[in-house]
Protein backbone atom coordinates (compact mmCIF):
# COMPACT_ATOMS: atom_id res chain seq x y z
CA UNK A 1 0.00 0.00 0.00
CA UNK A 2 0.80 3.80 -0.87
CA UNK A 3 0.98 5.85 1.10
CA UNK A 4 1.27 9.96 0.87
CA UNK A 5 0.26 12.84 3.05
CA UNK A 6 -3.37 15.10 3.08
CA UNK A 7 -2.22 18.47 2.68
CA UNK A 8 -1.71 20.70 5.19
CA UNK A 9 -3.20 18.23 7.45
CA UNK A 10 -0.13 16.78 7.97
CA UNK A 11 -2.05 13.27 8.16
CA UNK A 12 -0.38 10.21 6.76
CA UNK A 13 -2.83 8.41 4.63
CA UNK A 14 -3.32 5.22 1.95
CA UNK A 15 -4.32 6.89 -0.93
CA UNK A 16 -6.66 4.33 -1.31
CA UNK A 17 -9.73 4.93 0.38
CA UNK A 18 -12.70 3.42 1.68
CA UNK A 19 -16.28 5.37 1.14
CA UNK A 20 -18.63 4.17 3.96
CA UNK A 21 -22.12 4.69 1.43
CA UNK A 22 -22.02 0.89 0.93
CA UNK A 23 -22.16 0.09 4.93
CA UNK A 24 -26.04 0.76 4.55
CA UNK A 25 -26.11 -2.49 2.55
CA UNK A 26 -24.63 -4.89 5.09
CA UNK A 27 -24.83 -5.33 9.12
CA UNK A 28 -22.52 -4.31 12.06
CA UNK A 29 -20.65 -8.16 11.89
CA UNK A 30 -19.96 -7.74 8.13
CA UNK A 31 -18.85 -4.28 8.42
CA UNK A 32 -16.11 -5.58 11.50
CA UNK A 33 -14.95 -8.35 8.91
CA UNK A 34 -14.47 -5.49 6.24
CA UNK A 35 -12.30 -2.83 9.06
CA UNK A 36 -10.64 -6.15 9.82
CA UNK A 37 -9.68 -6.96 6.05
CA UNK A 38 -8.74 -3.08 5.26
CA UNK A 39 -6.40 -3.25 8.38
CA UNK A 40 -4.59 -6.23 6.74
CA UNK A 41 -3.99 -4.95 3.54
CA UNK A 42 -3.13 -1.11 4.94
CA UNK A 43 -6.00 1.19 4.11
CA UNK A 44 -5.85 3.74 6.85
CA UNK A 45 -8.53 5.97 5.77
CA UNK A 46 -12.28 6.00 6.19
CA UNK A 47 -15.15 8.18 5.17
CA UNK A 48 -18.46 8.45 5.89
CA UNK A 49 -21.30 11.08 6.77
CA UNK A 50 -24.29 11.76 9.31
CA UNK A 51 -26.32 11.30 6.02
CA UNK A 52 -25.41 7.66 5.61
CA UNK A 53 -28.04 6.26 8.05
CA UNK A 54 -25.94 3.34 9.68
CA UNK A 55 -22.97 3.81 8.29
CA UNK A 56 -21.46 5.94 11.28
CA UNK A 57 -23.16 3.32 13.73
CA UNK A 58 -21.73 0.16 11.76
CA UNK A 59 -18.28 1.68 12.01
CA UNK A 60 -18.08 2.77 15.41
CA UNK A 61 -19.11 -0.57 17.05
CA UNK A 62 -16.81 -2.11 14.09
CA UNK A 63 -13.73 -0.07 15.00
CA UNK A 64 -14.20 -1.13 18.89
CA UNK A 65 -11.21 -3.19 20.61
CA UNK A 66 -8.48 -1.73 18.94
CA UNK A 67 -8.85 -0.58 15.18
CA UNK A 68 -9.95 2.79 15.78
CA UNK A 69 -6.07 3.67 16.04
CA UNK A 70 -5.49 1.87 13.22
CA UNK A 71 -7.64 4.11 10.65
CA UNK A 72 -8.12 7.98 9.45
CA UNK A 73 -11.39 8.92 10.02
CA UNK A 74 -13.33 11.28 8.11
CA UNK A 75 -17.25 12.28 8.37
CA UNK A 76 -19.10 15.08 7.21
CA UNK A 77 -22.25 16.73 8.39
CA UNK A 78 -24.93 18.56 6.11
CA UNK A 79 -25.43 21.30 8.88
CA UNK A 80 -25.31 24.77 8.11
CA UNK A 81 -25.78 26.54 11.11
CA UNK A 82 -23.57 26.66 14.65
CA UNK A 83 -26.40 24.94 16.58
CA UNK A 84 -27.15 22.30 14.45
CA UNK A 85 -23.42 21.42 13.72
CA UNK A 86 -22.03 20.84 17.33
CA UNK A 87 -25.45 18.66 17.70
CA UNK A 88 -23.72 16.72 14.78
CA UNK A 89 -20.31 16.51 15.60
CA UNK A 90 -21.57 15.29 19.20
CA UNK A 91 -23.82 12.62 17.24
CA UNK A 92 -20.72 11.45 14.97
CA UNK A 93 -18.86 11.32 17.88
CA UNK A 94 -20.77 8.93 19.69
CA UNK A 95 -21.79 6.55 16.81
CA UNK A 96 -18.29 7.05 15.83
CA UNK A 97 -17.38 5.56 19.83
CA UNK A 98 -14.63 7.71 19.80
CA UNK A 99 -13.25 11.00 21.33
CA UNK A 100 -11.98 12.12 18.38
CA UNK A 101 -12.93 12.54 14.82
CA UNK A 102 -9.77 13.25 12.10
CA UNK A 103 -11.03 15.06 9.44
CA UNK A 104 -15.08 16.29 9.65
CA UNK A 105 -16.31 17.87 6.36
CA UNK A 106 -19.38 20.44 5.63
CA UNK A 107 -20.95 17.85 3.51
CA UNK A 108 -22.06 19.27 -0.51
CA UNK A 109 -22.81 22.94 0.35
CA UNK A 110 -24.13 25.68 -2.39
CA UNK A 111 -22.42 28.62 -3.02
CA UNK A 112 -24.93 30.40 -0.78
CA UNK A 113 -25.21 27.89 1.62
CA UNK A 114 -21.03 28.19 2.17
CA UNK A 115 -21.95 31.54 2.68
CA UNK A 116 -24.27 30.83 5.53
CA UNK A 117 -21.59 28.01 6.66
CA UNK A 118 -19.21 31.10 7.34
CA UNK A 119 -21.53 33.75 8.62
CA UNK A 120 -21.79 34.76 12.52
CA UNK A 121 -23.87 31.64 14.07
CA UNK A 122 -22.65 29.71 10.91
CA UNK A 123 -21.48 25.44 11.27
CA UNK A 124 -17.76 26.65 10.85
CA UNK A 125 -18.34 28.24 14.37
CA UNK A 126 -19.23 24.93 16.03
CA UNK A 127 -16.13 23.35 13.65
CA UNK A 128 -13.35 25.95 14.80
CA UNK A 129 -14.60 25.60 18.53
CA UNK A 130 -14.94 21.45 18.47
CA UNK A 131 -11.34 21.73 16.24
CA UNK A 132 -9.34 24.08 19.34
CA UNK A 133 -10.88 21.32 22.21
CA UNK A 134 -9.26 18.58 20.17
CA UNK A 135 -12.96 16.77 19.58
CA UNK A 136 -11.90 16.99 15.52
CA UNK A 137 -8.36 17.31 14.31
CA UNK A 138 -9.50 19.32 11.03
CA UNK A 139 -11.99 20.75 8.72
CA UNK A 140 -12.84 20.22 5.23
CA UNK A 141 -15.29 20.71 3.01
CA UNK A 142 -17.28 18.54 0.27
CA UNK A 143 -18.27 19.40 -3.31
CA UNK A 144 -20.08 18.63 -6.64
CA UNK A 145 -19.84 21.81 -8.13
CA UNK A 146 -16.65 23.03 -9.10
CA UNK A 147 -17.85 27.00 -8.27
CA UNK A 148 -17.84 25.47 -4.64
CA UNK A 149 -14.21 23.69 -5.20
CA UNK A 150 -12.86 27.38 -6.26
CA UNK A 151 -15.17 29.13 -3.80
CA UNK A 152 -13.67 26.29 -0.85
CA UNK A 153 -10.06 26.96 -2.07
CA UNK A 154 -9.87 31.05 -1.17
CA UNK A 155 -11.45 30.34 2.75
CA UNK A 156 -8.08 29.71 4.62
CA UNK A 157 -9.78 27.39 7.14
CA UNK A 158 -10.55 24.75 4.21
CA UNK A 159 -7.77 21.97 5.02
CA UNK A 160 -9.38 19.48 2.43
CA UNK A 161 -11.42 19.42 -0.27
CA UNK A 162 -13.37 16.09 -1.58
CA UNK A 163 -14.41 16.56 -5.42
CA UNK A 164 -15.43 14.28 -7.98
CA UNK A 165 -12.08 13.14 -10.48
CA UNK A 166 -12.49 10.11 -12.97
CA UNK A 167 -12.57 8.78 -16.44
CA UNK A 168 -15.52 11.01 -17.34
CA UNK A 169 -15.55 14.17 -15.05
CA UNK A 170 -12.17 16.25 -15.08
CA UNK A 171 -13.99 19.19 -14.95
CA UNK A 172 -11.87 20.02 -11.24
CA UNK A 173 -8.59 19.20 -13.16
CA UNK A 174 -7.23 23.19 -12.70
CA UNK A 175 -8.66 23.41 -9.02
CA UNK A 176 -7.07 20.08 -8.32
CA UNK A 177 -3.38 21.83 -9.12
CA UNK A 178 -4.70 24.71 -7.52
CA UNK A 179 -4.95 22.29 -4.80
CA UNK A 180 -1.61 21.03 -5.04
CA UNK A 181 -0.29 24.59 -5.32
CA UNK A 182 -2.27 25.90 -1.79
CA UNK A 183 -0.82 22.42 0.16
CA UNK A 184 -4.95 21.96 0.31
CA UNK A 185 -5.75 17.88 0.64
CA UNK A 186 -7.36 16.62 -2.39
CA UNK A 187 -9.73 13.86 -1.57
CA UNK A 188 -11.11 12.28 -4.85
CA UNK A 189 -14.48 11.31 -5.06
CA UNK A 190 -16.68 9.04 -7.38
CA UNK A 191 -13.72 7.49 -8.65
CA UNK A 192 -15.12 4.92 -10.25
CA UNK A 193 -18.07 7.93 -11.81
CA UNK A 194 -20.70 6.36 -9.29
CA UNK A 195 -21.16 2.77 -10.83
CA UNK A 196 -21.08 3.93 -14.18
CA UNK A 197 -17.59 2.83 -14.90
CA UNK A 198 -17.18 -1.43 -14.48
CA UNK A 199 -13.20 -1.61 -15.05
CA UNK A 200 -11.72 -0.54 -11.97
CA UNK A 201 -8.19 -1.02 -12.89
CA UNK A 202 -8.38 0.91 -15.66
CA UNK A 203 -10.48 3.35 -13.62
CA UNK A 204 -7.51 3.96 -11.41
CA UNK A 205 -4.94 4.03 -13.65
CA UNK A 206 -6.50 7.22 -15.46
CA UNK A 207 -6.51 8.93 -11.73
CA UNK A 208 -3.08 7.98 -10.72
CA UNK A 209 -1.45 9.29 -14.05
CA UNK A 210 -2.57 13.02 -12.70
CA UNK A 211 0.58 14.22 -10.46
CA UNK A 212 -1.51 16.34 -8.49
CA UNK A 213 -3.72 13.11 -7.65
CA UNK A 214 -0.60 11.10 -7.06
CA UNK A 215 0.73 13.41 -4.43
CA UNK A 216 -2.13 14.26 -2.26
CA UNK A 217 -4.82 11.81 -2.98
CA UNK A 218 -6.72 9.19 -1.03
CA UNK A 219 -8.62 7.24 -4.01
CA UNK A 220 -12.30 6.93 -2.54
CA UNK A 221 -14.57 4.55 -4.41
CA UNK A 222 -18.01 4.66 -2.30
CA UNK A 223 -19.54 2.00 -4.92
CA UNK A 224 -17.71 -0.95 -4.67
CA UNK A 225 -19.55 -3.77 -3.48
CA UNK A 226 -18.55 -5.55 0.24
CA UNK A 227 -18.53 -9.13 -0.12
CA UNK A 228 -18.79 -10.92 3.37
Amino acid sequence: MEYTTLGKTGLRVSRMGFGGIPIQKVDASVTRKLMERLAERGVNYIDTARGYTVSESFLGEALEGGLREKFVLATKSMSRTKEAMAQDIETSLHNLRTDYIDLYQIHNPSLAELEQVTAPGGALEALLEAKAAGRIGHIGVTAHMASVFEKALTMDWVETVMFPYNIVETQGEALMQRCRELNVGFICMKPMAGGALEDARLALRFIRQNENVKRNITNHNKYRKIEE
